[in-house]
């Protein structure tokens, strides 16, 4: 997708190294594409912060909260300096999805790879707990 992003110019926004560009529990309101630069996705715990995932040019995160309308699940920073995100709000996201199907597929195969993920990780703890004892019970 890294490619196709130069005419969305002017809805890139630009963070500072470990500035935080939103919070789990935030209303979520926008999307982003990463044009440059790094961003960590992570979830804060007991134990501190829980690395979810590092995201790089090219691809994307947040797309989540423009389709469940739900708070963040994660929080999300910025990794280096003048890390680059094209920003896609609610209706520039349902305009990509209404007339770029390729966008909607784009978005629901990341959707089921972050299912599947999830499937595997709740499986592989069920696996390493006694009977009873999961979370999944």
């Amino acid at each position: 997708m890294a490619h196709n992003l130069d005419h969305l110019k002017k809805f890139i926004k630009v963070y500072a190294q470990s500035e935080v560009i939103f919070k789990e529990g935030d209303a979520g309101s926008e999307m982003y594409i990463v044009h440059s630069g790094k961003v960590k996705i992570y979830r804060d715990s007991e134990i501190g912060e829980v690395e979810v995932d590092t995201i790089g040019p090219g691809e994307f995160f947040g797309e989540m909260a423009l389709v469940d309308f739900a708070p963040r699940s994660a929080c999300a920073r910025a990794c280096e300096d003048d890390t680059a995100l094209v920003a896609l709000d609610k209706n520039k996201f349902l305009f990509l999805v209404s007339h770029h199907p390729i966008f909607a597929l784009v978005i629901m195969h990341q959707l089921c790879q972050k299912i599947r993920s999830l499937d595997e990780a709740a499986l592989a703890l069920e696996k390493s707990q006694p009977l009873g004892q999961g979370y999944l019970k």
